[in-house]
């Protein structure tokens, strides 16, 4: 039996720096604590460091991926898809337009959609005059999906893509950055503490359409327009509402922390990768689990550590390796229960148990284990010593 531990293990945390704290106090010393310059500076710099030429900072990855969609005009009888594997937010969106949702099966390898998936529904739902407006690939615990593929197949059937990338901040797609939107109308990233870097609250959705840029900043505040395009026939005081629209916006003080953080991205992913690397190589010959195929280490940002459990072969249920994990200290997470089968969605389309068996093969066997920068090596040891000590 391993000694008692002396700290609790928790999956994900931020790290803030005393330069992240003297960041937000200068901005809440400033005139102006909301609209001011840290907000479009912050963007610049998110936009710069992605590759790609437009940004907007809201007050979370919902709300970037729902202005993302929004943008497209979809309406109740348009279709929109995403992954089965995924945090409700990603199907959600899509039915806050007034489309319908359906989702897609992951692989059992990398938990992410696949082309060949992707293409299977696609021709069916052709044959059956159903094919969606929008597409959200959700690149899963940090590790993108295959979206040149996935683009190409998107534009056969002249189909939008909305890169739900929340999870993956700082990763990248054969050699460029998660963002560039080369392969996507539009990126979206989430900024909560336990992501890549952190706001507190916060998100980011990224496009190089002009157009799409402009009616996402409309949306985010209210649909209300103010400036020379609209002032020039009344005055310098005049706004007006042009579309529907929401209050997205986010705090300066939150966009400080943003951009403090942002200038420690790449180390915390290098860092995130070698915990990951400690992991992987600490537990990939234990015989009863299994972790994420990961083809391209380097390009993953690598949000979360994903291993799953024989527990037929252990001999233990998920609830009570969940316990002796928590009894050494270690509080493991599970992310997430398969879309289709929450309530809400199985009472409003009839989804049920087997429509996307891949993804509930994972629920029923996933864990997510600690991985932030705030961790060392040390912990990971003794993480997989309880593992070990668990399974063995």
């Amino acid at each position: 039996m391993l000694s008692k531990p002396q700290r609790t293990y928790h999956y994900g945390r931020q790290s803030i720096s005393e330069d992240d704290i003297v960041a937000v106090i200068e901005t809440l010393r400033a005139d102006m604590i909301s609209q001011g310059e840290v907000l479009p500076d912050f963007e610049r710099k998110v936009a710069e460091f992605c590759g790609a030429k437009y940004c907007l900072a809201v007050n979370s990855g919902t709300s970037a991926l729902h202005i993302a969609t929004k943008s497209l005009g979809l309406n109740n009888n348009d279709y929109g898809w995403t992954s089965a594997m995924s945090f409700v937010a990603s199907a959600n969106v899509i039915r806050y337009t007034g489309a319908s949702v359906d989702f897609l099966d992951i692989s059992p390898k990398t938990f992410n959609i696949t082309p060949e998936i992707l293409s299977a529904k696609l021709e069916k739902a052709a044959s059956q005059k159903r094919l969606p407006r929008v597409i959200i690939p959700v690149h899963f615990a940090g590790q993108s999906c295959e979206m040149s593929e996935i683009a190409a197949l998107a534009a056969r059937y002249d189909i939008a893509i909305i890169e739900d990338a929340c999870q993956a901040m700082g990763g990248s797609f054969n050699g460029n950055r998660v963002g560039d939107c080369r392969f996507s109308n539009a990126v979206c990233f989430s900024l909560h503490p336990v992501k890549s870097i952190t706001s507190g609250e916060g998100g980011l959705v990224l496009t190089n359409d002009r157009d799409l840029f402009e009616k996402m900043a409309l949306l985010r505040t209210h649909g209300v327009a103010r400036g020379a395009n609209v002032m020039q026939d009344v005055g310098p005081w005049h706004t007006e509402m042009q579309t529907d629209g929401y209050n997205y916006r986010i705090t300066e003080f939150q966009c400080a922390l943003g951009r403090s953080q942002l200038k420690r991205l790449e180390e915390f992913v290098a860092k995130r990768q070698r915990l990951a690397t400690h992991y992987r190589h600490r537990l990939e010959n234990i015989p009863q689990i299994r972790l994420q195929q990961v083809d391209r280490p380097e390009d993953h940002a690598w949000h979360m550590m994903l291993v799953l459990f024989d527990f037929e072969a252990i001999g233990k249920s998920k609830k009570e390796v969940h316990a002796d994990f928590r009894e050494r200290g270690v509080n493991l997470n599970m992310h997430y229960y398969p879309i289709h089968l929450n309530p809400f969605y199985q009472d409003l389309y009839g989804f049920s148990e087997g429509d996307f068996p891949e993804a509930e093969k994972y629920w029923r066997s996933a864990f997510t284990f600690p991985l932030h920068v705030e961790l060392e090596e040390t912990d990971v040891d003794y993480i997989c010593d309880c593992v070990e000590e668990i399974v063995t």
